[in-house]
């Protein structure tokens, strides 16, 4: 029983990465940007998550302290 348990994981495991990987693909197929705008527009954004984090750590230290 336990072996047809983990089976089944590691099925449903590999549709998951198998999905993300098809889906990764269509949205590479389908991005209105050329490769360099998107790498632009992808560090932007990267640049405004961590800036947000940053800001989110001062709070949080603000607030413990």
């Amino acid at each position: 029983m336990l072996n047809n348990e983990n089976n089944n994981s590691g099925e449903l495991l590999m549709s998951f990465l198998i999905g993300g990987i098809v889906g990764a693909g269509l949205a590479l197929l389908f991005a209105p940007y050329s490769g360099r705008k998107l790498r632009g527009k992808i560090a932007d954004m990267a640049e405004d998550a961590g800036d947000k984090a940053s800001d989110y750590v001062k709070q949080v230290r603000n607030k413990v302290l």
